[in-house]
């Protein structure tokens, strides 16, 4: 009895854990080019977006100008827009946010790449 006890809390325990690292764990948000000016892959990086709850990180492979906004899939409604001069990198405060699909845009010398990901 004892031992299946033992196993059983052992059990629920690995399963509380790996729940635990899950909500902790930064999310890497495809991003893809939709339009633009045709720039040669071997000259520009595209830019990075990661997820870390609540925070989004964009990462611009130069310091550029750009336009980054933030959509609701559901609503349509943009819940974040800034402009952004000459930064290689910026972090986004999305606490407060109601939960859900949502549009990253990013918009660098007339080129736009999105991707989406969950809040």
């Amino acid at each position: 009895m004892k031992t299946k006890l033992i196993t059983l809390l052992c059990v629920l325990m690995s399963i509380s854990f790996c729940f635990a690292q899950s909500k902790d764990e930064i999310e890497m948000i495809k991003v893809i080019k939709q339009e633009g000016n045709v720039v040669p892959s071997s000259l520009m990086e595209e830019p990075r977006a990661f997820l870390h709850q609540p925070w989004l990180s964009v990462s611009l492979p130069e310091s550029k100008e750009a336009v980054i906004s933030v959509q609701n899939q559901l609503n349509g409604r943009i819940v974040y827009q800034q402009a952004y001069f000459h930064v290689q990198g910026m972090m986004i405060d999305l606490s407060g946010m109601p939960a859900g699909t949502y549009q990253l845009r990013i918009e660098i010398d007339g080129t736009v790449y999105t991707g989406t990901f969950r809040l």
